[in-house]
């Protein structure tokens, strides 16, 4: 019902697409949780299990707001590392003790994408999204309605939310390939479960064109555990400076001592002398 109203001010022009995509977010964020609940959850530490094409690896992750996550893969007795902080560039290491690099580029790129901590419906604008209706579809037969998030003309997607619950189910994206063309990127959400008052996905599947190329199941989730910022740096980078404090004000000169005059001690000043009349 509430998907017919809204569907039906757009359409009349009552009601302007931004607007029906802002109320929309509104009562996604409602949804899930609550404004409230969600600021508090500032971060988390998940692990499961993720299927690549025929290998299944065990896997930990950890992921704090805005954008840091750490990632540690293992597979036949070998662990893959992935992580960011948040700035400079998303880096891999080969081992827990190997050797660390930058990602490639167009991987760091998507990685600094799939880092961001909380999708683009929560406070969209003071993050800098944009969000417009953009109709309804369908997600594997459950009814949905569309949500176009754009921020810097280069960050842009479609979310589909579930006509009934306003769950998140899909996410599409547009990846250029080296040779120029457009790949479609998918992303799939199910499994909702709460997390410190928050429902989240617990299974997460990416599909790239028509190969489904990740299948991912979380089989618990931490909220707000301890974070150390040096695992989320690149092992070997040196450690940014803290920020500047602002510069200490001067403290003001100590004012002079009130004097306290006494009658007595003023100056007794003599009368001026009478002066006489000019005789004529």
């Amino acid at each position: 019902m509430v998907t017919v109203i809204l569907t039906a001010f757009c359409l009349s022009g009552s009601m302007r697409a931004d607007d029906v995509a802002e109320d929309i977010a509104r009562i996604h964020i409602e949804a899930i949780g609550g404004q409230e609940r969600v600021a508090r959850l500032e971060s988390f530490r998940g692990a499961g299990q993720s299927q690549v094409g025929d290998f299944v690896m065990e896997f930990q992750m950890w992921a704090a707001r805005p954008r840091s996550i750490r990632i540690e893969v293992n597979m036949q007795n070998k662990t893959l590392v992935q992580g960011w902080d948040g700035q400079g560039d998303p880096w891999i290491q080969n081992g827990q003790d190997g050797p660390a690099g930058v990602m490639p580029g167009a991987l760091g790129e998507q990685f600094k994408i799939g880092s961001s901590f909380d999708t683009p419906l929560f406070r969209s604008t003071e993050r800098g999204y944009t969000l417009e209706y953009a109709g309804e579809d369908e997600v594997d037969g459950r009814p949905a309605v569309k949500i176009l998030a754009t921020r810097d003309l280069t960050n842009q997607s479609t979310l589909y939310l579930s006509a009934d619950t306003y769950f998140i189910l899909r996410q599409d994206r547009t990846r250029r390939e080296d040779d120029g063309s457009a790949l479609r990127v998918q992303t799939f959400y199910n499994d909702f479960r709460p997390v410190l008052g928050v429902i989240m996905p617990h299974r997460i599947s990416v599909q790239e064109g028509d190969r489904m190329v990740s299948d991912v199941v979380l089989n618990w989730m931490e909220p707000n555990p301890p974070i150390d910022e040096s695992d989320l740096r690149m092992p070997g980078a040196p450690v940014p400076p803290p920020p500047a404090e602002p510069a200490a004000e001067p403290e003001p000169e100590p004012s002079p001592p009130p004097t306290d005059f006494d009658i007595g001690s003023l100056r007794e000043v003599e009368a001026p002398e009478p002066v006489s009349e000019l005789s004529e």
